[in-house]
C-alpha cells in the first residue's frame, strides 16, 4: 500500500472492509470478526539491514480487526470488499 492508497483511505474516511485471500473471506483468529483496516510492513532481514538495503526486503499486508485489534499478516495482497452500512 503506497502513499496514494494512504491518501485515498484518508480522503474516504476510516471505512472498514472485508477481505478475501486465496478464495476465503478473512476472519479474525481471535474474535471471529470479518471487518478490518489495512496496512503494510517491511519484512526486514538482518543482512540487507546491515548493508542499508532495507528497501529491497519484501512487504507484507496487514489487516487489523476493527473489533478486537488483532493484526493478521499476509504475504499476498488481500482483495478488498467494502462493508455496506
Amino acid at each position: 500500500m503506497g502513499i496514494v492508497d494512504e491518501f485515498k483511505r484518508g480522503y474516504e474516511g476510516s471505512a472498514s472492509y472485508r477481505y478475501e485471500v486465496a478464495g476465503k473471506i478473512v476472519t479474525c483468529s481471535h474474535c471471529g470478526g470479518q471487518e478490518f483496516e489495512e496496512g503494510s510492513a517491511l519484512l526486514n532481514t538482518g543482512g540487507l539491514t546491515f548493508l542499508n538495503l532495507d528497501w529491497v526486503n519484501r512487504e507484507a499486508s496487514l489487516l487489523e480487526c476493527v473489533n478486537c485489534g488483532k493484526v493478521e499478516w499476509f504475504t499476498r495482497e488481500p482483495a478488498r470488499k467494502r462493508v455496506s452500512t
